[in-house]
């Protein structure tokens, strides 16, 4: 009892309010070590698993993500008279004379069931005096070629050059395109798609700059031009769209919404690896789902254990009160012990969660790279923020799991506490 001595004494002190504040709920978490023990054991397991779980699933989703991405679009939208190469994967059309509005991207991207619109140009260029494939895309919308870069390449893929895996050109050297120098930035992986593992990959800005470059050097003289090393292309153009659908979208639905567009052919991809794409969507909520329920026990289980803490203490909080102690110092002693125990067994969750993501990428994480499923760890930033948050939410979930057992003690009468006769 001598730290309620303290704490009745020291009340008109408010400089040390405080601290007293601080050293009393310190103490009451040591006064039933073993019941502060499992209480912060509970929730060490409920922030390391919740917290693990985000980062572990937010890399299996991007992975799985990836994977699929590198599967091809959904679906293609090209001219009518376009030819379509179609493997086992939908990832390109043939080079074709034949081309659509880019600004029909827009409109795709409004139509029901449709969730990603990636545009497409395909021209024959001349690189070196050899005859090449160009594939142009838009990297801030593309979802079929920048998966098949590793993931240090892509940052800078808006500006840089790409070829695929049968390319003789090695990364670091350098393709001149109509008189303009690019260096080959990285190589993609191998598709097993031949008119894609040979081509070369831009972004349209770039292709911009070589078709400008071209009509500058192949202007006509006299009786007609010399042979270019680009066709002469209108700008704002495309050869093909790449679609891919939102979640629970069928292909029917988007086709059917895309045909009322004259001039079109819509060709449909493996409609398995479709329905595994969409399903991956589920793949998030599930996660946040688990990490909520663990929460949630978390707070039950806080609440439970000071209801008993509570009512346990209940002559101690009466004589207390009996001393001058006010309603609120009460109820900020039990919140501060709740969140002091919850608090130092979330920091401690996070080690143990980082141990869970550790032990995951050494086991599991191996075993997806071998099957050929990249494994895309969120930032630094990002899991930084998401300790940050576990531990700021475990200190919540102790302040609010204690709230209403404080809350109840601060309308009791101190004589009716002090002669109650579940005290102890």
């Amino acid at each position: 009892m001598r730290h309620m001595f303290v704490f009745g004494d020291s009340m008109a002190l408010n400089r040390r309010g405080l601290f007293l504040l601080l050293r009393l709920a310190a103490q009451n978490v040591g006064r039933r070590r073993l019941r502060s023990l499992f209480l912060g054991l509970a929730a060490m397991i409920s922030v390391g698993a919740g917290f693990s779980a985000y980062v572990i699933g937010s890399a299996l989703r991007e992975g799985v993500a990836t994977t699929f991405s590198r599967m091809g679009a959904d679906l293609v939208v090209v001219p009518s008279a376009t030819l379509v190469n179609i493997t086992s994967s939908l990832l390109t059309v043939q080079p074709t004379d034949q081309d659509l509005d880019a600004a029909l991207g827009e409109t795709l991207r409004h139509l029901p069931g449709i969730g990603k619109v990636a545009a497409q140009r395909i021209v024959r260029a001349e690189i070196e005096g050899r005859a090449v494939n160009l594939i142009a895309y838009d990297p801030a919308t593309d979802f079929t070629v920048q998966p098949w870069l590793a993931e240090r390449d892509r940052a800078e893929s808006s500006n840089d050059l790409f070829v695929g895996d049968r390319v003789p050109t090695k990364p670091g050297e350098a393709a001149t395109i109509c008189g303009l120098t690019f260096i080959i930035a990285a190589r993609l992986g191998k598709t097993g798609v031949g008119p894609f593992d040979e081509s070369y990959f831009l972004s349209f800005a770039r292709l911009a700059d070589a078709m400008a470059a071209s009509r500058k050097l192949y202007r006509p003289r006299g009786g007609g031009a010399p042979s270019a090393c680009l066709p002469d292309l209108r700008p704002d153009r495309a050869s093909a769209f790449l679609i891919q659908l939102t979640a629970g979208a069928s292909a029917e639905q988007a086709r059917f919404a895309i045909g009322q567009i004259p001039g079109l052919k819509i060709v449909a991809g493996n409609p398995v690896f479709t329905a595994a794409r969409q399903a991956l969507a589920s793949l998030s909520w599930g996660v946040a789902i688990f990490a909520g329920l663990l929460l949630v026990a978390l707070l039950f289980l806080v609440s439970l254990l000071f209801s008993a803490i509570v009512q346990e203490r209940y002559r101690e909080i009466g004589l207390l009160r009996a001393m001058g102690a006010r309603p609120e110092q009460i109820t900020s002693v039990i919140l501060t012990e709740a969140g002091l125990i919850v608090g130092l067994g979330g920091l401690v969750g996070l080690a143990f969660g980082l141990s869970l993501i550790f032990a995951f990428a050494r086991s599991l994480g191996f075993y997806f790279i071998s099957l050929g499923v990249p494994f895309g760890w969120p930032p630094t930033s990002a899991i930084l923020a998401a300790a940050a948050a576990s531990a700021a939410i475990a200190v919540a979930i102790g302040v609010a799991g204690a709230f209403f057992p404080a809350w109840r003690t601060r309308h009791a009468e101190p004589y009716a506490m002090i002669q109650s006769e579940n005290a102890q």
